[in-house]
């Protein structure tokens, strides 16, 4: 039974995708909703440093806690019990620790195929005791139309 989903944000396309899908999943199943954000994670930052982008970690922070603030309005058009927060630090062990904390059940996090995401997706899905959803980014034909069950 799914009792609480803990969904990551930030403003990719995936991301954007992972959290309706959440909404939509705690919707039907009645479940409570948190809605994290990683605003600073020193690798990213790093390399967005490296390419002399000007104040391009700012404006990544900002955009994140703008999707963050939009689908907690999603979620509470729905209905839903919603709980957001901004984290800071290591994406993936910030997003962990955060799934203990709330008690939840799934974790739902988008895959950035371009890896500009906040957080390490092979870090969270290695350390990870809890099950999570990862959703690509909208474009359906890049992928199999069913999902695959394996043999």
């Amino acid at each position: 039974m799914i009792r609480q989903i803990l969904a990551v944000v930030d403003d990719s396309a995936a991301a954007l995708c992972a959290a309706q899908l959440a909404i939509d999943l705690a919707s039907v199943v009645g479940a409570g909703l948190t809605l994290v954000t990683v605003v600073e994670d020193h690798v990213l930052d790093a390399r967005l440093g490296a390419a002399s982008i000007p104040e391009a970690a700012e404006r990544r922070a900002q955009g994140a806690v703008a999707m963050l603030t939009r689908m907690t309005a999603r979620a509470s058009l729905r209905g839903l019990r919603t709980h957001q927060e901004i984290l800071s630090g290591r994406g993936a062990e910030q997003v962990l620790a955060t799934a203990v904390r709330s008690a939840a059940d799934l974790i739902v996090v988008g895959r950035d195929p371009g890896g500009n995401s906040s957080v390490n997706l092979a870090h969270l899905l290695e350390f990870t005791g809890i099950p999570v959803l990862v959703v690509p980014a909208g474009d359906r034909g890049a992928g199999p139309a069913v999902p695959y069950a394996g043999t």
